[in-house]
C-alpha cells in the first residue's frame, strides 16, 4: 500500500476498527508481525490529530521507518 496526502485524509474517515485493520495490514505487507505492535491500546483519537497535521514529507518517513521495520522482521528491537 502505498500512502500519500490524499489516501491518508481518506484514512481519517475510518471507524476505529477499520482503521485498526488497515494498519495490521500494512504493518503485515511491510514484513513487521502486527502482533509486535499494541494497536489494541492505540489512542486513535491522538493518532488521527497526528496524521491530520502530517506533511508530505512526514508520511514520506513513516513509509521509510514501516519499511525498515519491516526489513529487520518485525521483530521489534534488537
Amino acid at each position: 500500500m502505498q500512502l500519500d496526502r490524499k489516501s491518508l485524509d481518506r484514512l481519517l474517515n475510518l471507524s476505529d476498527d477499520q482503521l485498526r485493520m488497515l494498519l495490521r495490514r500494512l504493518l503485515s505487507e511491510n514484513g513487521v508481525d502486527p502482533g509486535t505492535v499494541p494497536l489494541e491500546q492505540l489512542n486513535m483519537g491522538k493518532l488521527r490529530e497526528a496524521l491530520r497535521g502530517a506533511t508530505d514529507e512526514d508520511i514520506a518517513g513513516y513509509m521509510a521507518l514501516l519499511s525498515a521495520l519491516g526489513n529487520r522482521g518485525g521483530a521489534g528491537p534488537q
